[in-house]
């Protein structure tokens, strides 16, 4: 993992070209991830490396798709190592069949009791199925946290149980059925089950309970999820169990980076950056003070912190405003004394905007921004009078684009009987759940969690983007798939329409 030998000094390897690798540049993992399953770089496809895939033999020999996007291209049969055939491998770059492995490969001059040491632990990598996988079933499960929606957590829930009848039903074996020729591929078939973890009462109890529903029944993985507020508890909880959570649909993600947990952004966090980047883009026609007006909540918090940081030595001076009601003299307070020539952003959510509306009917700020992630495409609330001065930060797709994205979306909830309560929500949950088809077919029977995560970092970008978002992206160590936004305006028909181009802080 690190390139660190049992000494403790740094791990040294040499290619073929010459160039010398040493520590962290020349640990195992760095090609062969952390699963041993391998890796996939432009064209260079690194192949499975565990114990299970090396000391095969012909009665006992996996299969693993080595290349997303080839069907066909599987792991090779060979001869089953032994400790002087690994060593030559290591150290020499020759395979068990007596041929060059590929010049990336370096060679390590590990002692035998080094590769003995190897062996041992390529035995036990990846070799038994995790946690949540059942010889006929595959467990899953999603969060929902207090205070969301009920109409969107109906919604989201009507899609999870829809989808996963459909795909346990696509299953099954009969005459006429259509096979794509990775369903040739010899697999278990496992039904998928899905289980709803729904939190109450406040977010420092949330591991608790979800400790306690992981006991009584593991998951393979969470997937989507729902929360209007922090994701935190929920990113602990996972990485702690090396549990992959994959794209729940929150406002709040967790600020730091972690193995296990992957989301569609970095959410208001990323609209406070991509608008310092426009402002400082503007150079000497910036504002010289940008007020900006919040909750006082943990949304609220963590935007305008962002904001400010990602403003600081600037040259715009950033003043903050807490939001504490929505009587007058809160609302006064919250918008007094700002200026013509002033920038103002509001991280307020349609209730707020809406009451600062009908005691501001026309904006005082020339340059005034609002939150395209906390107004949620509910524009209903905001006066016309403003349209002509505002502007969103907007980090999903506009246009034709965006209906061309979704058009699947809509015709999939047609067919089920489903309702579109929101759009955008759900294009995400929709995404989701084709991308965890895609990714479970993919993974074969090397269902383990390490294994599901690296191949969702190598196959986020291949598949068709059904969501409400440009573009999806993901690779090694990334994990916000979604990365921009727009700065948008209201044009005359009072439809959103980009001013901007894609902005990436």
């Amino acid at each position: 993992m690190e390139g660190i030998l049992p000494s403790g000094k740094p791990l040294k390897g040499k290619r073929a070209n010459s160039v010398e690798v040493e520590g962290a540049a020349a640990a195992c993992e760095t090609c062969h991830r952390r699963s041993g399953m391998g890796s996939l770089e432009g064209n260079i496809v690194v192949t499975p490396i565990t114990g299970r895939f090396l000391f095969a033999n012909e009665n006992n020999r996996p299969i693993a798709l080595v290349d997303p996007r080839a069907p066909k291209n599987v792991s090779r049969a060979h001869s089953p190592y032994t400790q002087a055939s690994l060593a030559k491998a290591i150290r020499k770059g020759i395979n068990v069949g007596n041929r060059l492995l590929s010049p990336l490969m370096p060679h390590y001059d590990l002692s035998n009791a080094e590769v003995k040491a190897v062996m041992a632990y390529l035995r036990q990598l990846s070799a038994d199925l995790s946690p949540g996988v059942g010889e006929d079933t595959l467990h899953f499960a999603t969060v929902v946290t207090p205070g969301v929606d009920p109409k969107k957590q109906e919604a989201m829930l009507g899609m999870m149980q829809k989808a996963f009848t459909q795909r346990n039903a696509s299953q099954e074996d009969y005459s006429g059925r259509m096979r794509m020729p990775i369903d040739l591929l010899p697999r278990t078939l496992r039904n998928w089950q899905l289980t709803v973890w729904e939190l109450k009462g406040a977010p420092d109890t949330w591991a608790g309970q979800l400790a306690e529903k992981y006991r009584k029944e593991p998951v393979f993985a969470v997937i989507s999820g729902l929360s209007n507020t922090t994701w935190q508890p929920v990113h602990a909880f996972c990485q702690q169990e090396k549990i992959p959570c994959m794209l729940p649909s929150t406002t709040l993600p967790a600020t730091e980076t972690a193995f296990y947990s992957l989301y569609y952004s970095r959410g208001v966090a990323l609209e406070a950056d991509v608008l310092a980047k426009y402002l400082r883009d503007q150079g000497k026609n910036a504002p010289h003070r940008i007020v900006q007006v919040y909750r006082d909540d943990e949304v609220g918090r963590t935007a305008a912190k962002a904001l400010t940081e990602a403003l600081r030595d600037s040259g715009i001076q950033v003043e903050s405003r807490v939001l504490s009601g929505q009587d007058e003299p809160d609302l006064n307070v919250a918008m007094k004394d700002i200026a013509n020539e002033d920038g103002l952003m509001l991280w307020l959510r349609p209730a707020d905007l809406s009451a600062v509306s009908k005691i501001m009917p026309t904006l005082p700020a020339t340059r005034t921004f609002a939150s395209g992630f906390l107004e949620e495409e509910n524009y209903a609330s905001m006066p016309k009078a403003w349209q002509p001065q505002i502007r969103i930060v907007y980090p999903y797709e506009l246009g034709e684009k965006r209906q061309k994205n979704i058009v699947a979306l809509k015709k999939w909830l047609q067919s089920w009987n489903l309702p579109l309560v929101d759009e955008t929500f759900q294009s995400e949950v929709f995404f989701n759940l084709l991308f965890l088809t895609d990714l479970s077919s993919q993974m074969l029977d090397n269902l383990y969690r390490d294994y599901m995560v690296e191949r969702a970092e190598d196959m986020l970008s291949l598949g068709s983007n059904v969501s409400a978002y440009p573009h999806l992206s993901s690779a090694r160590g990334q994990r916000f798939a979604s990365k921009g936004a727009y700065i948008a305006r209201f044009a005359e028909n009072g439809k959103l329409v980009a001013e901007t181009n894609w902005i990436v802080p």
